[in-house]
């Protein structure tokens, strides 16, 4: 098998966990702990001189499945899956970072991933350094010695800014400091890390990985990198066991002890998920860009930004997506009353704060996702009270657009 679509849906053989029912489908080991055959056999199982499996907090089969077709799906050498996307952010850097060290983002986050790098870990001694990753060399002045790691997601949620990946990740090269993508609106179908030097991805499960919203889950992939070294809390580990360190200290202590692990069942439903992610992304990229230049065109529409749209002329979203920009539109009305006008006129379209589901969805971001944030940040974030973010599903076209026509018809 050469193609992902047929490798997401067989994985490799003999990967899966043993059935001994011969079933088509990965089982769900919905169990707490696991038998062994001898006292000796258990300690070799908490040791780690064999794979088997001992307690589901730390490894379970049916989520050791998923990690396996997530590898396939990335080419990432190893892969971990968490209870959540915001889990899968906080082990990564609790890992990395110890109290007086820096990490370099963007204002331009998701509202739970820009509350955990302003306030979070500010408890635990780490700084987050905002930059203007629209000017990549701004991030040069504010690198130094303590500096642990660059993050980024690809797109802004729900801005929409498509940066220079390219130009970042040489620059994290350079500086020998990890590179780390919240690839959540891409995945690595449209968007392959691996290709663009990317050391950690990070992505929510719950959105295309799960096929219809069914389940919360969030994965890390990491990618072989020799800037371990250069970490002083991984030091000691890159020295015994090279570029698996920041995996092994991450599997080993942290992912252990915060005990953020996926629940089988969750697992279940995301390996159905991916066996059909590759059609569903497809269609629903389509729709999307079918949407997103309707709505350019509409007059009630003030402003529509989508990456692949030529009006908005978003040269590094077409080179990194080769026009396949994802599933996100961002736009603008009057102003909020329209907005809650517009969005409570909508019939089919789901007033939800999920994306990249088979259902389409819209939400006011500056009323919900970034209620607690004052007016003077929303600005600086571009969070405008006359923005809505539409995440295109899986219906007809046709329908998708009927809905968004009665709805303006009615403001």
């Amino acid at each position: 098998m050469d193609h992902i679509s047929s490798l997401l849906i067989h994985g490799l053989k003999n990967s899966s966990p043993i059935d001994f029912n011969h079933s088509l489908k990965t089982p769900i080991y919905e169990t707490a702990s696991f038998d062994f055959e001898t006292a000796e056999d258990a300690e070799k199982a908490f040791t780690g001189e064999t794979n088997d499996f001992a307690y589901s907090r730390i490894s379970n089969p049916t989520v050791t499945e998923l990690q396996n077709r997530l590898k396939l799906f990335s080419n990432a050498k190893q892969c971990l899956c968490v209870s959540s996307g915001m889990a899968a952010i906080s082990n990564v850097f609790l890992t990395l970072c110890s109290s007086g060290d820096n990490i370099i983002t963007s204002k331009y986050l998701f509202g739970n991933t820009l509350s955990f790098f302003s306030n979070t870990i500010k408890s635990f001694g780490i700084e987050a350094r905002f930059a203007n990753f629209e000017n990549p060399d701004s991030l040069i002045e504010i690198i130094d010695k303590n500096t642990r790691a660059i993050f980024l997601e690809l797109p802004t949620n729900p801005q929409l800014i498509f940066f220079d990946v390219p130009a970042i990740s040489k620059i994290a090269k350079e500086k020998e400091i990890p590179l780390i993508v919240d690839n959540t609106v891409l995945t690595p179908y449209i968007f392959p890390c691996k290709e663009y030097n990317v050391d950690i991805e990070i992505f929510s499960n719950t959105k295309f990985i799960s096929g219809g919203a069914t389940s919360i889950g969030g994965t890390i992939l990491v990618y072989e990198t020799y800037k371990w070294a250069k970490n002083p809390k991984l030091a000691l580990d890159y020295q015994k066991y090279g570029t698996d360190a920041f995996y092994k200290r991450l599997y080993k202590e942290i992912y252990r002890n915060i005990g953020a692990c996926l629940s089988p069942n969750n697992a279940y439903l995301q390996l159905l998920g991916l066996e059909t992610i590759t059609l569903r992304i497809d269609r629903i990229l389509e729709n999307t860009k079918e949407v997103a230049n309707y709505l350019d065109s509409h007059s009630k529409i003030k402003k529509v930004r989508y990456g692949a749209l030529e009006s908005n002329n978003d040269i590094n979203a077409m080179k990194l997506t080769k026009g396949r920009a994802g599933c996100l539109i961002n736009m603008e009305l009057k102003n909020k009353t329209e907005c809650y006008a517009f969005m409570n006129k909508l019939k089919m379209i789901r007033r939800g704060t999920n994306f990249c589901d088979n259902k389409s969805m819209i939400i006011h971001p500056a009323s919900t996702i970034y209620w607690d944030f004052s007016k003077e940040d929303k600005q600086k974030m571009q969070i405008s009270e006359a923005m809505l973010r539409l995440s295109v599903g899986l219906e007809n076209i046709e329908d998708i657009k009927a809905d968004i026509q009665q709805a303006l018809d009615s403001i």
